[in-house]
């Protein structure tokens, strides 16, 4: 579930450095493409409700074909698992076709993904210990809540009460938004600007796919909009800050450096709340529709 951020930062960190002619690691050919792509999946929600849509049911029919394949005659009967989810405290936070939606190549069946994973990722481990090395201190994780998993078989099997597609869209929304505003936020210690980046990149996207998504399905979910700032977003997804900010602009001792007070006239913690609270309401009204 953290692939799409790992590749904003991965990617967004390696253009940084070559611009300021820092000695830090640099993409190979491979790494450069994957990440490319695995930063683009932060935008899943920027598709529109019918592309989504299509993708999610995409990539589900994969793990049905998959792991329909792989059982014994009685299991094709009587039940089989092909979906699992990530669980934080109780809370889903997670599930494998999104992960599966994340991935830029086909992993189901593939005693190669494992490895291949591995080997691509530790450039991005190599950058962060660039940074580390220089200036930052390590963060510092809860380990004491608690992380689980459940295997389903979506849809005869499953904890939806609305046993549909458009169920499932629905609680894909809420395992997203989960993941950035409970697990992010309780997995780390510290208050980083990257928990409020991660959610805030969800909402943003969020904002216009909801719109979109009550007019197909004839729903009334709201998403209170008034924090969607295209430039705000911009800067967050690694455009730059110039075109936005001024010298003048800047906070120094602010963990965005003043760009939440130049974008909606709020300190970090203040807008942090605001779009937290906007997003948790979304999840408790997806809750009450589909279990």
């Amino acid at each position: 579930m953290f692939l799409p951020f790992l590749g904003l930062f991965a990617d967004g960190a390696e253009q940084w450095c070559k611009k300021m002619n820092l000695d830090a690691p640099s993409f190979n050919k491979a790494e450069k493409e994957y990440y490319t792509l695995l930063r683009q999946s932060h935008k899943l929600f920027e598709l529109s409700y019918k592309e989504y849509s299509e993708k999610l049911h995409e990539e589900f029919l994969k793990s049905e074909r998959y792991f329909y394949g792989i059982r014994r005659l009685r299991e094709k009967i009587f039940g089989y698992f092909n979906v699992g989810t990530d669980l934080w405290n109780g809370c889903y936070c997670g599930n494998t076709i999104l992960c599966g939606m994340y991935l830029p190549f086909d992993y189901l069946g593939n005693k190669e993904t494992g490895p291949m994973i591995r080997d691509l990722s530790i450039v991005a481990g190599e950058i962060a210990g660039y940074f580390l090395s220089t200036e930052f201190e390590p963060y510092t994780y809860n380990i004491e809540h608690v992380v689980t998993y459940k295997d389903f078989h979506f849809f005869r099997r499953s904890p939806l009460k609305r046993k549909s597609h458009e169920g499932f869209i629905l609680f894909s929304i809420l395992c997203s938004i989960n993941y950035v505003v409970k697990f992010i936020e309780g997995y780390y210690i510290e208050e980083t600007p990257q928990k409020f980046k991660y959610a805030y990149l969800q909402y943003y996207y969020l904002c216009d796919f909801i719109k979109d998504f009550n007019k197909h399905n004839s729903t009334e979910f709201f998403l209170d909009n008034s924090m969607q700032h295209r430039e705000f977003r911009n800067c967050l997804a690694h455009y730059g800050l110039g075109q936005f900010m001024s010298g003048t602009d800047i906070i120094e001792d602010g963990l965005l450096k003043g760009l939440t007070v130049k974008a909606f006239g709020l300190e970090y913690y203040e807008a942090k709340k605001k779009v937290y609270a906007y997003l948790n309401n979304l999840v408790k009204q997806i809750e009450g529709y589909i279990y």
